[in-house]
């Protein structure tokens, strides 16, 4: 499997551009990646929340354009960008804890956005097989993280096809992320998700950090200390 920085060497020659679109930049982690190689990046979130981290978290950089932007409204003309990087487009559906539920129409209608907005769209995300999916259901116990990835996956091909596009690359990468102690590893697990659900008590917290290391130790990453993050991604072209 290819390592991270392998990943966006390959992604390089699609992201190298005038103009380029960042679609659900969160905390501004992948912008970072984007913008070593795209002149003047558009990054678009409906969360103000994440747009204030992801503004402290670049600051030093010139040139991101961070807006608070429905990912279905996107208030640029036809072919405005001359590509896309969406890194969260599993998770655009996500609403409420109290069911399993995936909203495709709504996927459907962003991805025709897309499609409108640039001819080259390239995802980079977590892969269904992705460890963080079991590790989800420790904060939403009702969440299917690695089948709302699979089918997010499906759509993205059959709605881009439908819109001329075809594939022109697919591959996985795995992202090495490194921790001190093991208790630093288990710490960092309850930051990930934080957004998701916040243990009230101290009591439920240790329950959560013991289910956290039993998840962890089953691929031995509290041993090597070190957590296998792995990627997926692709680069459709339209023309």
């Amino acid at each position: 499997m290819k390592t991270f920085e392998e990943m966006w060497e390959d992604l390089k020659p699609y992201l190298s551009c005038e103009k380029g679109l960042d679609e659900g930049y969160y905390d501004g982690k992948y912008t970072r990646y984007f913008a070593r190689y795209c002149k003047h990046i558009v990054g678009v979130d409906v969360s103000q929340e994440f747009y204030e981290i992801a503004k402290e978290n670049l600051k030093d950089l010139d040139n991101v354009e961070l807006k608070v932007m429905d990912a279905l409204k996107v208030d640029y003309p036809d072919k405005y960008f001359d590509v896309i990087l969406c890194t969260s487009f599993h998770e655009f559906d996500l609403s409420g804890k109290e069911e399993f539920k995936m909203d495709l129409d709504l996927k459907r209608r962003i991805l025709n956005e897309m499609s409108r907005l640039s001819d080259t769209i390239v995802f980079a995300e977590i892969d269904p097989d992705n460890l963080s999916a079991e590790l989800y259901k420790v904060f939403n116990p009702i969440e299917e993280h690695g089948i709302r990835t699979q089918k997010s996956n499906e759509l993205i091909d059959q709605v881009l096809k439908e819109n001329g596009y075809k594939l022109i690359l697919c591959d996985r990468a795995v992202d090495k992320i490194s921790y001190n102690s093991r208790e630093e590893f288990k710490e960092d697990m309850l930051a990930w998700w934080a957004e998701v659900h916040v243990p009230e008590t101290e009591e439920e917290k240790q329950e959560m950090l013991k289910k956290i290391e039993d998840i962890l130790e089953s691929r031995k990453f509290l041993t090597n200390l070190c957590f296998d993050d792995v990627f997926r991604y692709t680069v459709y072209k339209r023309g």
